[in-house]
């Protein structure tokens, strides 16, 4: 009995040394806290606590000094949320009412476009011969790399229970900027993501899920490595405003008011962020 414990702690540790291998293997150490963490789940909210409610759209742009750790080479958000759609993992939405699913080859192939290429048709033959040349076409796809931006879909919520005000995120989608025939279409959503499933939906993991477990880079130091997860859940990020709930679903920079005035825009937004700041203050009674 003694020997088969043994042989059941020794497979346990290495079971946990090698699931600890994260994005550095040349520790002196063994790494596990991000491998082991688990999501902690938000409290119960009753709707009959939810005094005021407002939803807003915000972009993060991963080239801003803040944000970089976003771009990180050895763990890229980009490249971790690809990762997770090709491999079934994630849900890619085509709507950020998470009412429509792509499908992962449908994913993969967002934007493709043709490309005609030359080729010789006798690679030993005369490579100024017109003649020996033929045109191939090939799929020309979207690559994590392509993922600069991302905007955040979430809800500022009052709750009188509590008296604060908090925010939730509710999904995610990366931005891309793909051309047609050569034509810049502007930013495209490539496809929403959950970042907090229902506790009724089983269908495969959410982001928080993926990102719990995915570290990102601390400017401060090696050891004290937080994940992706908490990035969000402490709003580690920089971001600006593009939308705010309204009665015509369009962004700042569709109405007419600010359509063709970008500066103005840009107001808008901080002149919202500065609204949600200050309406816990004027709920409060004195």
């Amino acid at each position: 009995m003694k020997k088969i414990l043994v042989i059941l702690l020794v497979f346990g540790a290495l079971f946990n040394s090698s699931k600890a291998q994260g994005v550095y293997d040349d520790f002196v150490y063994t790494r596990q806290n991000v491998q082991e963490r688990k999501v902690v789940p938000w409290p119960y909210l009753r709707e009959a606590d939810v005094f005021w409610a407002k939803r807003i759209t915000r972009i993060i742009d991963t080239r801003e000094k803040q944000n970089k750790p976003m771009q990180w080479p050895k763990n890229p958000l980009n490249l971790i949320f690809y990762n997770a759609i090709s491999e079934g993992k994630l849900t890619a939405y085509r709507n950020d009412s998470f009412s429509s699913q792509y499908t992962i080859e449908q994913y993969q192939n967002f934007f493709s476009q043709p490309k005609p290429v030359k080729r010789l048709i006798d690679p030993n033959g005369d490579p100024e011969d017109p003649t020996n040349f033929t045109i191939d076409t090939i799929q020309i796809k979207l690559i994590p790399s392509d993922v600069i931006k991302f905007k955040v879909l979430e809800d500022w919520i009052f709750d009188k229970k509590e008296s604060r005000m908090f925010v939730r995120i509710i999904g995610i989608a990366p931005m891309v900027s793909p051309q047609v025939e050569g034509a810049d279409i502007g930013l495209q959503e490539w496809g929403y993501l959950k970042y907090h499933k229902d506790a009724n939906d089983f269908d495969k993991s959410d982001i928080r899920e993926i990102l719990v477990n995915m570290e990102v880079f601390n400017r401060g130091n090696d050891a004290a490595r937080v994940t992706y997860d908490d990035w969000f859940e402490q709003r580690l990020f920089s971001s600006y405003i593009i939308k705010e709930a309204n009665q015509y679903d369009n962004n700042i920079n569709e109405t007419a008011e600010f359509k063709d005035n970008g500066v103005a825009a840009l107001l808008q937004s901080e002149k919202i962020k500065n609204d949600l700041f200050e309406r816990e203050h004027d709920v409060w009674e004195y």
